[in-house]
C-alpha cells in the first residue's frame, strides 16, 4: 500500500491485468472509473492508450489541466425555432449514441484549477454534463501525479475521489526490458538496465533537476542511438539533457565494453569470435545478441538460433556458468513470453521476425536441436 496515499501499488503490468478486467465490465451496474497515480514519465498515459488499443476500445485524451471550466460543457447555440438556447458538447466527448466502446482519458485532473475540477464533477459522478450524456459502453479513467512529486497538484474532493478506484503505479525494470524489446528500443540501454536497474527511475519531488532517468525518457533516448557514431560529444550532451548528467554519465562508462566484445551478428551467423571475459561485456552482449535473434528472417532463424545456443553452452562448465541460464531467460522476456513453449503452436508468417511480434516465433527455439540438447543438460536449473 503507498503511505502517502494509502491505495494498492501495482506495476505497469499488472494494472493493465486490472484495467482490462474493469474494461470487459463496462456497462455493468456499479462499474465505476478508474484512477492512476504516479510520478512523471512512469508511463501512465501510454499505458491507458495501449489498452484502448488491445482491447479495441476508442480512445479520447483530455488534458483538464489545459481546459477552461466552460469547455466540458460546451457552446450555446440559439434556436431561432423554439427560442430557447441548446448546448453543443466538445468534440472530445464521444457521440451519446455510439454503440462501440470507449475510453474517456482524463489525464492531469488534479493539475486542473479546482473550477474545472468542480465542471468535471457532473461527467465523472453521473456521466453528464448540461445535456450531454456518456454513452453507457464508455468508461472515465483519469491519471495524475502525486503531491509528492512536486507537480502543480490540487487535492481531489472527497465525493470525487470516492467516484474511482485508485491505483498507484510504479516501475518494474523486468516489464520495462520486456516492453523495450517489443518497441525496439536500443539494445545497449536494455542491456545497461538489466545490469542497473535502479537507472531505470530515479526521481524525487525534493530536488529539482529537470532532466531525470524515468521509463519514458530512456525510451527517448533510443531514438538518439544513430548520432553515437557519428557525434558522441553532441550524443552525451544530448543524453544528458534527456535521462540527467549522472545517468548519462555511467551510460556512457557502460557503453566502453563495447569495443571489447564480439559481434552478435558473427555469433548468430556461426563466425570465430573471441567471448567477453568480463561480466559487465557480457551484459553488454546480451541485450545487444538478443536484439539481433528478433531481427533475424524466417529463413535464417533456425541457423541463428543454432548459433545462439552453441554460445550459451559454451558458458556450461565454466566459472560463468550461470550466465547461460540468464541467457536463456532475457531470450524468453525478449519473446514477451512467460516461459518457453513445451513446443512449437504457431506457424510463423513470412519476412523479418520483429520483436513486437516475437512471442509469436519464440516457439520454434524448442524445436532447435541444439536447444533440446542445452534442456536436457540443464533442465533443472530453469526451474
Amino acid at each position: 500500500m503507498s503511505d502517502e496515499l494509502n491505495i494498492p501499488i501495482l506495476t505497469v503490468l499488472r494494472t493493465k491485468t486490472a484495467l482490462k478486467v474493469i474494461i470487459n465490465d463496462i456497462g455493468k451496474e456499479g462499474t465505476q472509473g478508474v484512477f492512476l497515480w504516479g510520478p512523471p514519465g512512469i508511463g501512465k498515459s501510454d499505458l491507458v492508450k495501449q489498452i484502448a488499443d488491445e482491447t479495441g476500445s476508442d480512445f479520447r485524451d483530455v488534458r483538464l489541466g489545459q481546459l477552461d471550466p466552460v469547455d466540458l460543457r460546451g457552446l450555446p447555440v440559439f434556436d431561432h425555432e423554439n427560442k430557447r438556447s441548446e448546448w453543443y458538447p466538445p468534440s472530445f466527448l464521444p457521440d451519446t449514441n455510439t454503440k462501440e466502446k470507449g475510453i474517456l482519458f482524463l489525464d492531469e485532473i488534479n493539475t486542473a484549477a479546482p473550477a474545472v475540477q468542480a465542471a468535471a464533477y457532473q461527467l465523472i459522478l453521473d456521466r453528464k454534463v448540461g445535456d450531454y450524456t456518456m454513452p453507457e459502453n464508455w468508461i472515465i479513467i483519469a491519471a495524475g501525479n502525486r503531491r509528492s512529486d512536486q507537480a502543480i497538484a490540487y487535492k481531489l474532493p472527497s465525493p470525487l475521489a470516492n467516484r474511482f478506484t485508485h491505483i498507484e503505479v510504479t516501475h518494474n525494470p523486468d516489464e520495462w526490458r520486456s516492453w523495450a524489446y517489443a518497441h525496439n528500443v536500443d539494445p545497449f540501454i536494455i542491456g545497461f538496465i538489466q545490469f542497473q536497474p535502479d537507472a531505470l527511475f530515479r526521481f524525487s519531488g525534493a530536488t529539482s533537476e529537470t532532466a531525470f532517468p524515468t521509463p519514458r525518457s530512456w525510451a527517448f533516448s533510443s531514438n538518439l542511438q544513430g548520432l553515437r557514431d557519428e557525434d558522441l560529444e553532441l550524443y552525451n550532451s544530448l543524453l544528458g539533457g534527456t535521462v540527467g548528467k549522472a545517468a548519462a554519465q555511467q551510460f556512457i562508462a557502460y557503453l566502453t565494453y563495447r569495443d571489447t566484445i564480439p559481434s552478435p551478428v558473427d555469433i548468430l551467423e556461426g563466425k570465430e569470435y573471441i567471448p567477453p571475459e568480463t561480466p559487465d561485456a557480457m551484459y553488454v552482449l546480451m541485450a545487444a545478441l538478443m536484439a539481433e535473434l528478433m531481427r533475424s528472417t524466417k529463413a535464417k532463424f533456425n541457423d541463428a538460433t543454432t548459433n545462439f545456443m552453441k554460445y550459451v553452452s559454451s558458458y556450461e562448465n565454466t566459472p560463468n556458468a550461470d550466465h547461460g541460464i540468464v541467457l536463456i531467460k532475457e531470450l524468453i522476456r525478449a519473446s514477451g513470453a512467460k516461459k518457453l513453449p513445451a513446443k512449437s503452436s504457431t506457424s510463423p508468417t513470412k519476412g523479418r521476425l520483429k520483436a513486437k511480434t516475437a512471442g509469436n516465433y519464440i516457439s520454434l527455439v524448442v524445436q532447435n536441436d541444439e536447444y533440446r540438447k542445452w534442456q536436457k543438460r540443464n533442465g533443472k536449473s530453469m526451474k
